[in-house]
């Protein structure tokens, strides 16, 4: 338990470290690039992410759970991952030319090719990376991960002072991936071959086939909206929609990123040591709620201060965004440990026909919404988030026997925390003078908000109460909640 804890720390630590650090450079990069050039790079980036479940292709997954990892499998995996990535690499920059005339573009046939040369160099990294995860070496990846992530951020915002405008974000992406491959070469442990070996490739890609497929439609259905909002709307239009939606993300990288891959194998020992999930499972929603529900109440109510705040006022129109968002995002909360629980239980290819049935339904929404505006798509959204958490509620009792009532009765004490959170900044929002320094406004309804969270994690014993008290007995013996 100790070093569960311990692991945790250094997630949630790498995890916040890597989100300050671009939450700085974004807030630069906004003042500094356009919307429209910000549009560009998404549509380009659309495509890189689809093709890089390609390239990955259950390769980092295999490494971490193959019962034994000798040297001739390391190798083979580096050989996949080149097989793989240079495959892509060339499909990307093929795809280049038709991609920049179908949008009448051209600079993304030049990002697209910058793109390109990014994926030929991903397997040292991605293999590495997975290697430091499957050995709990968490300390070197975090020195791997914020280092690259630093380049990224100088890179970036070098060449966009510069005037190069979306090809900056190319290059930062081309220089981050450079860096995180040499960092994690350097930092290897002692006796991993960086040479490659392209034996037993059939059992690496074997196994990687059918999460791929369930991840191609997972990629597909969240990066949509760039995609279409490019083509029936304009670039412009993607750059408002897309920075809106980073904003309304920044809960789930903050959570998602550190916690839910501690989640698959916390459920995988309980299933192997035949002891009941479903207490567990209700109170992992419960404190994801705890701090999720109130989090994007809250976000929707100082949006508009929040968005001039960090982006200027020239980002305006992503506020209607934010706030329609943010409830899609509150829906989503309930169903996201789902899918590491049922592939703890075994039910991996559940998995795979969830995500099959469940992003059409979110490409649909942005297409159906494409035809009224930015708003309407995301207002399609939450009605295709609904849809998601039913057919995954669905799932999740059939494989696991877990009930939606169940898991929505362990969210009444979230959802008082969220009543409490929102009344400090509701009152703050109806006050404040308009266009009156919009950063004093934040500050002012985000401190309402955390006193009111404060006082109803105490008032209502919230299971969050708990690890408050443990924090307090070790930086803040005399704190309110511990009486």
């Amino acid at each position: 338990m100790s070093q569960l804890k311990r692991s945790l720390g250094i997630a949630f630590l790498t995890q916040y470290a890597e989100l300050v650090i671009q939450f700085v450079g974004l807030m630069i990069l906004a003042r500094i690039i356009t919307s429209e050039q910000v549009g560009i790079y998404s549509v380009a980036a659309f495509l890189m992410a689809l093709l890089h479940v390609f390239r990955d292709f259950g390769v980092a997954k295999y490494i971490i759970q193959v019962d034994t990892l000798s040297e001739q499998k390391i190798r083979s995996a580096f050989g996949v991952a080149i097989i793989l990535a240079w495959t892509v690499a060339l499909v990307l920059f093929s795809l280049s030319g038709v991609l920049a005339r179908f949008y009448d573009e051209p600079q993304i046939q030049h990002i697209l090719w910058v793109m390109s040369a990014s994926f030929a160099i991903t397997p040292v990294g991605s293999v590495l990376g997975a290697l430091f995860r499957r050995e709990m070496q968490l300390k070197r990846l975090a020195v791997v991960r914020v280092g690259s992530t630093v380049g990224h951020v100088l890179v970036s915002l070098s060449l966009a002072w510069l005037g190069y405008g979306a090809m900056s974000l190319a290059w930062a992406n081309f220089a981050s991936i450079v860096l995180f491959g040499i960092l994690a070469a350097v930092l290897r442990p002692r006796g991993v071959p960086l040479t490659p070996s392209f034996r037993q490739l059939k059992e690496i890609l074997s196994f990687g086939s059918i999460a791929s497929l369930g991840s191609v439609a997972g990629v597909a259905g969240a990066n949509s909206s760039d995609v279409i909002i490019g083509k029936a709307i304009s670039l412009a239009a993607t750059g408002y929609f897309s920075r809106g939606n980073g904003l309304v993300q920044m809960f789930k990288t903050l959570v998602s990123g550190a916690i839910v891959p501690l989640v698959l194998p916390y459920f995988a020992q309980l299933r192997r040591e035949q002891r009941d999930m479903q207490l567990p499972y209700r109170a992992a929603i419960a404190h994801l709620t705890g701090f999720a529900w109130p989090f994007f109440t809250v976000m929707a109510l100082l949006a508009l201060p929040m968005v001039r705040t960090l982006y200027g006022d020239n980002w305006d129109v992503s506020v209607p965004i934010v706030r329609i968002l943010c409830l899609a995002s509150a829906i989503s909360t309930l169903a996201t440990f789902a899918g590491e629980v049922m592939i703890a239980y075994g039910h991996i290819r559940v998995v795979t026909k969830l995500q099959l049935l469940t992003q059409p339904v979110r490409v649909l929404a942005v297409l159906g919404g494409s035809f009224y505006g930015l708003e309407a798509i995301a207002g399609a959204l939450v009605v295709a988030e609904a849809i998601a958490l039913a057919a995954t509620s669905h799932f999740l009792f059939v494989c696991n026997g877990v009930r939606f009532r169940s898991v929505l009765g362990a969210t009444a004490k979230s959802a008082l925390l969220t009543i409490c959170s929102a009344l400090g900044p509701a009152l703050v929002v109806l006050s404040w003078p308009a266009g009156y320094h919009e950063w004093l406004e934040l500050l002012a309804g985000g401190g309402a908000a955390l006193s009111g969270w404060l006082a109803a994690v105490i008032w209502t014993g919230h299971p969050i109460k708990q690890h408050l008290q443990q924090a307090q007995m070790r930086f803040w013996p005399g704190a309110p909640w511990a009486k």
